[in-house]
C-alpha cells in the first residue's frame, strides 16, 4: 500500500494573472489566508484573499512567476530557531540570516503573521518604568514596561540615535531588544547594526529587516515576524523592546499593494483597513499576566513626518491607539538639543503610573519650571522691565534645560538623574550663569555619580521624598563646589 499524500503536497496552484508581486492563481482548494506557497524554485509567496475563483498571492521575494506557473502549499510555513540563536542577529521577514553570518539551524517554531492579540484576561496594569538612560525621557515622559509610546517627528531630528541609546541602555537588564527596520535603506540599516555592534548592544538585540530594496509584500509582514518573536520569548517570561522604524513607511507600502490589488481606496488613498492593519499589530504589545508569560512587550512605533503634517491620517491613527507620544524637532536638534524632544507637545499616558514617587513630584516640579520659564521668556521680548524674581526665573530655567540636555550614547542613571535635577532647588546655581554649567555638567554628573559624599544619598534617592533629599543634598554643596573647580 503506497502512503498518503497531503492535500498541501498534492495540491497545485496555476497563475492565471500576474502584475509584478501580485498574482492570481486558480487551484489549491484547500488553502487558506496567510498560506505560505512555493513556486517550483522555492519562491514564496503569501495568501491574501480568496474568492470561489481566484487565489490572490503576494511574492514575498524576487521570484516574478508567469501565468502558467504552479505553487504548492508550504505545510511547514515560515520558521524560526526561536531560541537565543537569534540573539545578536540580523535577519529578514523571512527569517533569512541579511548579516553576512552563517545561516540558522533549519526549523523551529512556525512564525504565525496574523495571530490574534492576547485579550483583557492574559494583561495586567503596568506598573514598572522601562529605562532610556536620557533624563528627559525617565523624568518627564517616562515609559512603562508594557507601554506603546509613538516616537514622531521631522527628517534629521535625531530618531534613529535616540533609538540606539535606548537599546544600549537595557544592556545588563535581561530585555531582549527587537528593532524592526521596514522600508529603510540598505546603508541606513547596516549603519545602525554596526552602531549597535560597536558599543556592546548586538548581544541581547534582534534585528528583523526589509529594506528599500526588498518588496512590498515583504516589507509589510516585517512588524508581524517582529512581534511573532517578541511574543516567543514573552512566553518564556523574558520582557522584551520592539521598535517599528517606522510605521509611516509600512503604511505607504500597503497603500501600494491595495490600489495594485484594485482595492477601494480610502483617506489619502490609503486602504479602508488601515487602521486595523495598525492597530492589530500594536495591540499585540502589552504587560502580559502568567496566562501570557508573566512578562510585557514594550512598543516604540517610529512615524517620520513633517510637524504640518503631523495631523494627517498615519499619525493620527497611531496616536490614537498608543499610551502617548514624544514629538522630535529639528529646529530643536539645530539648536544642539539632544535629544531633540518637545516636552511640551509630549505626553506619557501611563508612563507617570510607574515612576518611583520621588521621580513623579521631581517632574512635575522641572515641568512647572520649564512651563513657566517658557511664559516669561515670552513675555520678557516686549522688552518690559524684567523683576529680579522674573529673571532668577529665566535663569532656573535656562540651567533646567542645559541640564536635560545629553550627548549621544551618553547615559545616565536614574539615581543621578534625580540628583542632578534636585540641584535646581538648592542653592547651588544661584550665583553661576549658564556658561558655568555648560562647562562643567560633565563634572557635575561625574561627581553625583562616583564620589564618596554623593554614594549614600544616591544608594537611597529612590525610596525617600523630596525635601529630605534637598537637605542631604545641601550638605555636600561645598565638595560640589570644590569638584567643579578642580
Amino acid at each position: 500500500m503506497q502512503p498518503k499524500t497531503s492535500k498541501a503536497t498534492s495540491e497545485f496552484g496555476f497563475v492565471v494573472k500576474a502584475q509584478d508581486y501580485l498574482l492570481y492563481l486558480e487551484g489549491l482548494p484547500a488553502v487558506k489566508i496567510n498560506d505560505i506557497l512555493n513556486t517550483q524554485t522555492k519562491g514564496k509567496g503569501l495568501v491574501t484573499a480568496l474568492d470561489h475563483e481566484k487565489v490572490e498571492v503576494l511574492m514575498l521575494d524576487r521570484e516574478r512567476p508567469s501565468p502558467g506557473d504552479t505553487f504548492t502549499i508550504e505545510a511547514r510555513g515560515i520558521q524560526l530557531p526561536l531560541e537565543n540563536k537569534l540573539l545578536g542577529r540580523a535577519i529578514n521577514p523571512l527569517g533569512y540570516p541579511i548579516d553576512g553570518k552563517p545561516g540558522l539551524t533549519p526549523g523551529g517554531e512556525r512564525v504565525d503573521f496574523d495571530l490574534v492579540a492576547p485579550g483583557v484576561d492574559c494583561r495586567k496594569i503596568v506598573t514598572d518604568q522601562i529605562y532610556t538612560g536620557i533624563t528627559i525621557v525617565d523624568t518627564l515622559i517616562p515609559i512603562g514596561k508594557g507601554q506603546r509610546e509613538l516616537l514622531f517627528g521631522e527628517p534629521r531630528s535625531n530618531k534613529s540615535m535616540f533609538l540606539i541609546d535606548t537599546i544600549l541602555n537595557q544592556k545588563g537588564k535581561d530585555i531582549i531588544c527587537i528593532y524592526v527596520a521596514m522600508g529603510k535603506a540598505d546603508i541606513d540599516v547596516k549603519k545602525f547594526i554596526k552602531t549597535l555592534e560597536e558599543e556592546g548592544g548586538l548581544s541581547y538585540s534582534i534585528i528583523v529587516a526589509a529594506t528599500s530594496s526588498d518588496s512590498a509584500p515583504l516589507i509589510s509582514i516585517s512588524p508581524s515576524m517582529g512581534l511573532s518573536v517578541a511574543e516567543h520569548f514573552v512566553k518564556g517570561g523574558r520582557d522584551v523592546l520592539v521598535i517599528f522604524d517606522d510605521l509611516g513607511t509600512h503604511a505607504k507600502y500597503l497603500r501600494e499593494i491595495g490600489l495594485l490589488s484594485g482595492r477601494m481606496p480610502g483617506r489619502e488613498s490609503y486602504p479602508a483597513d488601515i487602521f486595523y492593519a495598525h492597530s492589530h499589530l500594536v495591540e499585540r504589545a502589552g504587560n502580559f499576566n502568567r496566562k501570557w508569560g508573566n512578562a510585557s512587550i514594550t512598543l516604540l512605533p517610529v512615524i517620520e513626518t513633517d510637524l504640518e503634517n503631523f495631523s494627517n491620517l498615519i499619525p493620527t491613527n497611531v496616536m490614537s491607539m498608543t499610551d502617548g507620544h514624544m514629538l522630535f524637532s529639528s529646529a530643536l536638534r539645530a539648536r544642539g538639543y539632544y535629544p531633540s524632544i518637545d516636552p511640551d507637545r509630549s505626553v506619557t499616558r501611563v508612563g507617570h503610573q510607574t515612576q518611583r514617587s520621588i521621580h513623579k513630584v521631581l517632574a512635575d516640579r522641572v515641568r512647572s519650571l520649564i512651563t513657566n520659564y517658557h511664559e516669561m521668556e515670552r513675555f520678557g521680548r516686549f522688552g518690559s522691565e524684567l523683576t529680579a524674581d522674573t529673571q532668577k526665573l529665566l535663569k532656573t530655567g535656562m540651567v533646567a534645560l542645559e541640564l536635560l540636555r545629553q550627548e549621544p550614547l551618553e547615559r545616565i542613571e536614574p539615581n543621578v538623574q534625580i540628583l542632578l535635577l534636585s540641584l535646581l532647588f538648592t542653592p547651588f546655581f544661584e550665583n553661576k550663569d549658564l556658561e558655568f554649567v555648560k562647562k562643567n555638567k560633565k563634572k557635575i554628573i561625574e561627581f553625583l555619580a562616583n564620589s564618596s559624599q554623593t554614594n549614600l544619598i544616591g544608594d537611597k534617592v529612590l525610596t525617600i521624598d523630596l525635601p529630605t533629599l534637598l537637605t542631604d543634598l545641601s550638605q555636600v554643596l561645598s565638595y560640589l563646589e570644590a569638584a567643579c573647580q578642580s
